[in-house]
């Protein structure tokens, strides 16, 4: 069991937002809810449950509306490639930082070139990603999700279980339920080092049997396991979301998690390595140090 005490000035404000969210409850928010809402990256669902009117609200909903209509183009431009939107499709109503999209490898650069055609601007060229931006917003094609280019999972794995989803109306090209909340264990407890309150929403709302068995055949138990304690305990009430790992234990685990994988392990390892001492990948480290959401 995950027992932490810091942060635990917040737990009124994380009661309350509970309360919002898991029993559907009206309440009076502050300041401090909303801060604890917006780092948690359900600020717009909670501001939509108690009817919250107001320059914020109107500003999440533009900032959604700009999301789903450019969500709704990189389907369009992505027509006839396979790919799929991942972390994008959640149970709570949320403004996404960036859209993210797993592609096939040797699709990717083509996808990236319809999107350049759309007047997207390249933004940063990596082993497994590709970021593109438009009107302040970036696009991840993701070969596979990895942090720091050390691969956490494999996106043909992914792909493999893609679905039709539907995002604020718009059908779109998506992973099913099962491996949307695999993928948000391993983006959490691997990339982020963070669980926010969406991450624990997905997983206690869609958790299921096939998600474990999912789990297992991706050799990520350990992982599931670590994110249900700290889910389990902020429920509880012995700490408050978002729950940040040390350094020390996020490391170790992003480590074993790629050294386990010997199939894609060694040129992961490489090009870890040659990031060390890399102005960019320093300043990274920086903010992952001081940083208490993402």
């Amino acid at each position: 069991m995950v027992i932490n005490t810091e942060g635990l000035d917040n737990a009124k404000e994380f009661r309350m937002l509970l309360k919002v969210l898991i029993n559907g409850e009206h309440v009076e928010i502050n300041q401090g809810i909303i801060e604890l809402a917006r780092l948690n990256k359900v600020l717009l669902h909670v501001l939509r449950a108690v009817n919250y009117d107001g320059e914020l609200r109107q500003s999440q909903e533009n900032g959604l509306r700009r999301v789903i209509n450019m969500v709704s183009e990189v389907e369009d431009a992505l027509n006839g490639i396979e790919h799929a939107f991942i972390k994008l499709i959640k149970p709570v109503v949320y403004v996404p930082a960036d859209v993210d999209v797993l592609v096939r490898r040797d699709q990717v650069l083509l996808a990236a070139a319809r999107l350049i055609k759309r007047g997207y601007r390249l933004l940063l060229y990596e082993p497994y990603t590709i970021t593109l931006v438009k009107d302040g917003i970036n696009v991840d094609l993701y070969v596979h999700p990895s942090v720091a280019d050390l691969t956490y999972a494999r996106g043909e794995d992914f792909l493999k279980l893609k679905t039709l989803g539907e995002y604020h109306g718009i059908k779109v090209s998506a992973i099913d339920r099962s491996a949307e909340v695999v993928l948000t264990i391993l983006h959490a407890i691997y990339k982020e080092g963070i669980v926010t309150l969406n991450d624990a929403l997905t997983i206690i709302t869609w958790l299921n049997d096939d998600a474990v068995r999912l789990c297992e055949r991706l050799k990520c138990r350990r992982a599931m396991e670590l994110a249900l304690s700290i889910v389990l305990s902020s429920i509880a009430g012995s700490l408050v979301l978002p729950y940040k790992l040390s350094m020390g234990l996020w490391a170790v685990n992003l480590l074993m998690r790629v050294l386990g994988h010997g199939e894609y392990a060694p040129p992961s390892v490489f090009m870890g390595i040659r990031r060390i001492g890399d102005s960019r990948s320093m300043t990274q480290l920086i903010n992952r140090i001081i940083r208490v959401s993402y």
